[in-house]
């Protein structure tokens, strides 16, 4: 589909303190968006080829073209996108008082939010994300859009859109396809996924989109019933897709900042009062519980993952899932920096083999 000639750009209003596009689409949540200018970023959503620039006070959209079906309140999508009802500041607020380095943070990683993306684009994203890195992730995603979705032609060139799951399962061979496509052994997870979802569900996608009224729990485990879907990918789809702010995916970088950062702390006895201050009693309690469980670990485990997991609701609360992505984008402090890295762009996850046992995981501090 040709678009036509670009419409004047339209101000979101909303500063640069709430919103940066450079670090919210490049941490590692969104594999689509194109860098197509100064400032200037492009991805093809909700059937548009939407045109996202960032100003020094605000950011601004328009459409360089749409298909025939494209949804109509593109700005109240964006709205939605990026979480504007949510104030990104006085989140760090609430956080600074447990942990005084998300003042730091605020100021140095402003306007860091987190997406809530089309739940079947997060899930199959993410899907190809473990042991992978961002530069080959957008490779295949791209490869997958370009093969099965739609293309808008535009002034800035061509956009293809996310395909459906539906457009997907018409394939009589999805994972030699994909495999084609460079997808390797992850393709017969794709196949096993859309073959489930499209034969269990009349509408698999509004299946997957009910699951932002159910509980963090059950949404979850209805995902670690799908192939190559483990915790930390459930918990990515949950976060990013299904509502749950209080979703935290533990890779290893979040394992690392558990426990580097917060063990010691909440065990010391000067400290570990100050951190808690806000909790009750008996929260307080069940978070040392959880420290020194960690502090014993020498490597994360299924039961570890979820106290990690738990640590970081009982000390951020409900938007603990937020507050882990800030940290990621962070990389807080020195002793983060120790660790050594083969490149900035790796996000490693501490996913372990899901066993039946594993699957039964919960968060259990779910506010959905």
């Amino acid at each position: 589909m040709t678009g036509s000639a670009a419409p004047p750009w339209v101000d979101l209003d909303v500063p640069p303190a709430e919103l940066r596009l450079d670090p919210t689409l490049t941490c590692g949540q969104a594999f689509r968006w194109k860098a197509t200018g100064e400032h200037e970023w492009t991805c093809a959503l909700w059937g548009h080829a939407i045109d996202l620039k960032q100003t020094p006070s605000s950011v601004q959209y328009r459409s360089l073209g749409r298909l025939p079906e494209a949804r109509a309140d593109v700005e109240q999508a964006l709205r939605d996108y990026f979480q504007l009802h949510i104030s990104f500041n006085a989140l760090c607020d609430a956080w600074a008082q447990t942990d005084p380095d998300f003042s730091r943070l605020r100021d140095s990683h402003t306007g860091v939010r987190t997406l809530r993306q089309p739940v079947v684009e997060t899930l199959l994203v993410f899907i190809a994300s473990s042991n992978n890195n961002i530069k080959r992730i957008s490779m295949l995603v791209d490869r997958l859009c370009q093969h099965y979705g739609q293309p808008i032609d535009t002034e800035k060139g061509r956009f293809y859109t996310f395909p459906a799951l539906s457009r997907i399962h018409e394939d009589p061979d999805i994972e030699s396809t994909l495999v084609g496509l460079g997808f390797g052994y992850r393709a017969k997870y794709y196949a096993k996924s859309v073959r489930l979802l499209c034969t269990e569900h009349t509408d698999p996608e509004a299946f997957l989109l009910g699951l932002r009224q159910e509980p963090l729990d059950v949404a979850r485990a209805e995902l670690l019933k799908l192939s190559g879907v483990g915790p930390k990918v459930a918990d990515c789809v949950c976060l990013m897709a299904l509502d749950k702010t209080d979703a935290v995916p533990v890779d290893t970088h979040i394992w690392q900042v558990a426990q580097r950062r917060y063990v010691g702390r909440v065990l010391d006895p000067k400290q570990g009062p100050e951190m808690l201050k806000l909790l009750s009693s008996e929260h307080r309690d069940q978070a040392v519980a959880l420290a020194r469980q960690l502090k014993a670990s020498k490597a994360p485990t299924a039961k570890t993952y979820e106290a990690a997991q738990q640590l970081f609701i009982h000390l951020f609360g409900d938007f603990a899932g937020w507050a882990q992505g800030l940290l990621f984008s962070g990389d807080l402090g020195s002793e983060s920096k120790k660790t050594p890295s083969k490149a900035p762009t790796k996000r490693k996850p501490a996913d372990p083999q899901p066993t039946a046992s594993d699957r039964k995981l919960r968060l259990r501090n779910s506010t959905k």
